[in-house]
């Protein structure tokens, strides 16, 4: 039963390979989930520019450096080597004071070197694990569990630094062991492309795609502290909440529906449904900005899109587009910038969102309104990546079950 809901009857996949390669991601995305929450709430000011400018700078940085070196070293040795990274950061950091400011930039740059690393290979070793029939829903699957997983251990860890990184050391330990015991069959793939990552930038359907996926996350990381700062001025203590706690639960719960959707009626259509809902209820939103009801009603969207778009832009369009070969760790490392880069410029306009007026804040949303709907413009343009083929085949399926059920009444 497992093996045929989750693996669609690929034979080439073994079931093996398909829970090492989820059991990688998962333990990495809990792991670098807890160890973040922990540094943001242990840091002075949680906005700290430069703490999360050397962080994700190294994230970035060491990305494409281990999607240049997986065209060299075998996969095996890369995730080998980054578990073992990450064992030996968590155990050197608890030998560093959190509480000296001089330390933190350190932390930083080992921490998001030893996340980035080998993201682009695990991804990749993921890709390879799955189908285009399953991608969706096994995506969304290990997207939800992550983030349950990473709730879960913040609830029951307490804020004791020394505390928190040695339970993730072992959990980073444990995610080694998993590796080792279970014995993946097909890490490896033969490398038959030499590609550079300019000509990633200059494929088509990669452009079509990580351009509205740019736009999103600039969009959504610069007017959320305006959305935030609005709401303090307006003393909605209700509706921080809300964003705070409830808006990342919608999250991952849609990340599981839209997975599944995906696979059912294709990727592209999911994507621009988000940003056609997303857009929509912005212009809402700037038609009426002090009703707190679309507050809400935005931030449940903007939940939404955000599982939806994750699942889609992080484990799903780049293993579609991508051969199975050395250059998917590189579509994977260059599709993962976007992310990053906006989430930098969120806390680079934090402070500035906090000294506002309430009208320039509510200026904001127009243009995030607009710049959603100009994000529809490329994936016109761009390709579906499930295949024409496999939605053929399901709505066939359905029709032949819709009939079946028809007769059955009738007979």
């Amino acid at each position: 039963m497992f093996r045929k809901y989750l693996l669609a009857k690929d034979s080439r996949i073994s079931t093996a390979d398909f829970i090492s390669s989820s059991i990688i991601i998962f333990n990495t995305l809990t792991w670098f989930y807890m160890i973040r929450a922990i540094i943001t709430s242990a840091l002075q000011d949680p906005n700290n520019l430069i703490f999360f400018a050397l962080l994700d700078f190294a994230i970035i940085f060491s990305s494409i450096l281990g999607a240049f070196m997986a065209g060299k070293v075998k996969r095996t040795k890369i995730l080998y080597f980054w578990i073992i990274l990450g064992v030996m950061v968590s155990l050197l950091t608890m030998l560093l004071n959190i509480d000296v400011a001089c330390n933190m930039p350190l932390i930083a740059l080992l921490f998001g070197f030893s996340f980035g690393f080998g993201m682009p290979s695990s991804l990749a070793y993921f890709a390879d694990c799955t189908s285009f029939e399953n991608r969706g829903r096994n995506s969304g699957l290990l997207f939800s569990v992550s983030f349950l997983g990473s709730f879960l251990f913040l609830a029951f860890l307490s804020e004791n630094w020394f505390e928190v990184l040695f339970v993730s050391a072992i959990w980073r330990i444990l995610g080694l062991i998993f590796l080792l015991l279970i014995k993946p069959q097909n890490v490896e793939k033969e490398i038959k492309e030499r590609s550079s990552f300019r000509s990633i930038l200059s494929t088509r359907s990669f452009t079509l795609f990580v351009i509205p996926w740019l736009l999103f996350c600039l969009v959504d990381s610069i007017e959320k502290p305006y959305f935030i700062s609005l709401a303090k001025m307006s003393g909605a203590t209700g509706f921080i909440a809300f964003d705070e706690i409830f808006e990342p639960l919608i999250g991952v719960i849609f990340a599981l529906i839209g997975g599944f959707i995906a696979d059912q009626i294709g990727r592209k259509k999911v994507i621009i449904y988000g940003f056609i809902s997303l857009g929509l209820t912005f212009a809402a939103l700037s038609l009426a900005p002090t009703t707190q009801v679309f507050w809400y009603v935005t931030a449940a969207v903007d939940g939404i899109a955000w599982g939806i778009f994750y699942v889609m832009f992080v484990l799903v369009l780049w293993g579609d587009l991508s051969p199975p070969s050395s250059l998917r760790e590189k579509y994977f490392a260059v599709g993962s910038i976007p992310f990053f880069l906006a989430e930098l410029m969120g806390k680079f306009v934090y402070p500035f969102a906090q000294e506002v007026s309430k009208e320039t804040a509510y200026a904001a949303f127009p243009l995030a309104s607009f710049f959603l709907f100009l994000a529809v413009l490329p994936l016109m343009y761009a390709p579906e990546t499930l295949p024409e083929k496999k939605i053929r085949e399901r709505e066939l399926k359905k029709y032949i079950e819709k009939a079946k059920k028809i007769k059955e009444k009738y007979d």
